[in-house]
C-alpha cells in the first residue's frame, strides 16, 4: 500500500515547507470521515494551498463536495486559501481576536493556518472539520493535541473538566457499548470522573498504538483548560504522547490516501 510522509516536510531545492491537515465530514449518523487533504506550502517569499480528496471521499452515500470545491478527481492549487477553508478563520482585526486565539492555546502572532489547525475548522453551519496530523517529538515520540469531544452530553464532564490543571494526566477507557461508534473511548480524569470522548479520526491510531507499544505507554494529559464560559467544544485541550513503533505510519490507511497524486 502507498503511503506518504505527513509530517512537516522541506523541500531542499526551493526551501518550501508543507502543512498539513486532513478534512472531514460528519454524517448525519455521526460518525466523522476523512474526506480531503490540505496542503499549505510556504517558503521565505511565497505561499500556496493546495487541497484533494481522499479515496474515502468516493465511498459516502450522501457526501456533498465542498463548495467551491467541486471535482472530484482534480488536484486544487491556489495562491490563496480557498473559500470554504478560509471563513474558518477569525479576521484578526476583531475585537476579540487575542481572546479567541488564547482559548485555544496559542497567541496572537500565530499563523492563521495554524490557527485553524487548532480550532479544528468547525462551523455552527455545516459538517466539516480539519484536523492537522501528529508529528514525531525531538526524542522520537509520536504526539499530537485535540479537543475532547462531547463534554456537553456527558452529565458532571463540565465539572470535571473545571477541575483540571494543565499537565494532569488522564485515562483512557473503551466504550464497545457506544451506539455511534463502538471503537469509541472515554476520557477519564484520576479521580475516576468523565470529561469526553476521544475524537473520531484518532480512535484506529489510539488503538493501532495501543497494539503496538502497550497502553502503558500511550500519555494523555491536560494541555489547556478553559473555563466553563467558553463553548462546551473548546473547554479542554490535550495532549496525546507515546512511543512511535518502527515502521507505523498513522493515517496511511486507503481511507486516507488521495485520489489524485
Amino acid at each position: 500500500m502507498a503511503s506518504f510522509d505527513l509530517s512537516l516536510s522541506v523541500d531542499r531545492v526551493d526551501q518550501m515547507t508543507d502543512h498539513h491537515l486532513f478534512v472531514t465530514w460528519r454524517h448525519p449518523d455521526g460518525l466523522i470521515h476523512p474526506v480531503g487533504l490540505l496542503t499549505q506550502r510556504v517558503s521565505d517569499e511565497s505561499q500556496e494551498f493546495e487541497f484533494v480528496y481522499l479515496k474515502h471521499a468516493e465511498t459516502l452515500d450522501g457526501f456533498p463536495l465542498l463548495p467551491g470545491l467541486p471535482e472530484l478527481h482534480r488536484l486544487y492549487v491556489d495562491d490563496e486559501l480557498f473559500p470554504v477553508f478560509r471563513k474558518r478563520q477569525m479576521p484578526r482585526q476583531r475585537p476579540d481576536y487575542a481572546e479567541y486565539v488564547e482559548n485555544l492555546g496559542l497567541d496572537v502572532g500565530t499563523d492563521p493556518f495554524e490557527v485553524m489547525a487548532r480550532n479544528e475548522g468547525r462551523k455552527m453551519t455545516d459538517r466539516i472539520e480539519v484536523f492537522a496530523p501528529p508529528h514525531r517529538t525531538e526524542n522520537g515520540n509520536f504526539t499530537t493535541l485535540f479537543f475532547v469531544r462531547g463534554v456537553r452530553h456527558l452529565e458532571g464532564a463540565s465539572d470535571a473538566v473545571a477541575g483540571l490543571q494543565p499537565g494532569d494526566r488522564l485515562s483512557l477507557l473503551d466504550e464497545p457499548e457506544n451506539s455511534t461508534n463502538p471503537r469509541a473511548i472515554l476520557i477519564n480524569t484520576r479521580n475516576n470522573k468523565t470529561v469526553g470522548w476521544i475524537p473520531d479520526y484518532l480512535l484506529d491510531t489510539v488503538h493501532d498504538l495501543r497494539d503496538l507499544t502497550g497502553e502503558g505507554d500511550i500519555m494523555v494529559t491536560a494541555e489547556h483548560v478553559n473555563p466553563p464560559e467558553v463553548e462546551p467544544y473548546m473547554r479542554l485541550i490535550c495532549r496525546l504522547t507515546a512511543p512511535w513503533p518502527e515502521g507505523y505510519e498513522p493515517l496511511s490507511g486507503p481511507q486516507f490516501q488521495p485520489i489524485v497524486s
